[in-house]
């Protein structure tokens, strides 16, 4: 009896051991998986406030291109009572904006900051070159991220000492800058009147078309021959890149306050060029150029996390 109570005492604490042993296991599972569950948790949140600081970003990118203002004025409406930038009574650019979800419900926050570039100084509300920076912060619950990106305001060159305009590639370039911004896709034809004084527009001409009557606000871009064909008077750019070829009509005035530009780019068989031919810059009113130009959006040329 007492070699079998031994025996059972003996069963009784290897039971408990063991049970204890699968206890401490259990429990230090279970806290890896929370553990785990955390960790996942953390980086879902932070991997979603670096996208909502990036919608930030192309939130402002559309406000800049859309808002019919100058980069300078966009600097000065951001500065604060000091008339500099990043400083503490700044104006957010885009003030905390609050996104929802499928469900209807609130996924987290961003706020957009408007500074200069480092060429004009960040703190300067003067700009002088089409580049600004954008700060962008992202918040869901606790965690926040920042984006930074640099960006420029894409353009056609104001100057015909612009080395885009030395290439058949960088003017091949600006064609589907034109193209890709385009507002309006034109029928080969016959183009009159185009856009209004409020609403600048940029259409695009995939081959031959004759301009005119009418009056023009804008960019008109020409991939084949233009012809002049009617009286008109055109407030902004035209650009013949292609075949480059403008022609007037006997009797027929126009005036250009902007700019007009023609190169040749592509052979008779729609080839490319080795080089532009018979390249001509006529530039009458640059304020009328930079205002066309603002039709084109920001492009981000450097992005940073934080």
């Amino acid at each position: 009896m007492n070699e079998s109570r031994k025996n059972r005492g003996v069963a009784l604490i290897l039971t408990l051991l063991v049970l204890s042993f699968l206890s401490v296991l259990g429990g230090a599972l279970l806290a890896a998986s929370t553990i785990d569950t955390w960790i996942g948790d953390n980086y879902k949140t932070a991997t979603q406030s670096v996208y909502l600081a990036e919608a930030g970003i192309e939130d402002a990118r559309e406000l800049l291109r859309t808002s019919g203002r100058t980069s300078t004025d966009m600097l000065n409406m951001s500065a604060g009572i000091d008339r500099q930038l990043a400083t503490s009574d700044d104006v957010p650019l885009i003030p905390s904006r609050k996104l929802v979800d499928a469900a209807g419900k609130g996924s987290g926050v961003y706020e957009v900051w408007l500074r200069n570039d480092n060429a004009d100084g960040i703190t300067s509300p003067t700009d002088s070159n089409e580049v600004l920076t954008l700060v962008s912060v992202g918040q869901i619950g606790t965690t926040r991220k920042t984006v930074e990106a640099t960006v420029q305001r894409g353009s056609f060159p104001e100057t015909d000492s612009d080395v885009r305009l030395k290439t058949v590639a960088g003017l091949e370039n600006l064609a589907t800058s034109i193209t890709r911004n385009a507002t309006d896709v034109l029928a080969i034809g016959t183009v009159g009147s185009f856009g209004s004084p409020g609403a600048l527009r940029i259409g695009v001409v995939d081959g031959n078309v004759d301009l005119g009557p009418g009056t023009g606000y804008g960019i008109l871009l020409v991939r084949g021959e233009l012809t002049i064909a009617g009286d008109i008077t055109w407030n902004g750019l035209i650009v013949v890149i292609g075949q480059g070829v403008v022609r007037w009509k006997a009797g027929v005035t126009g005036t250009i306050n902007g700019g007009l530009f023609a190169a040749r780019t592509r052979a008779a068989d729609g080839l490319l060029l080795a080089a532009p031919l018979d390249a001509m810059y006529n530039i009458t009113d640059a304020s009328q150029i930079k205002a066309a130009n603002r039709l084109f959006p920001f492009n981000s040329i450097a992005v940073s996390e934080k």
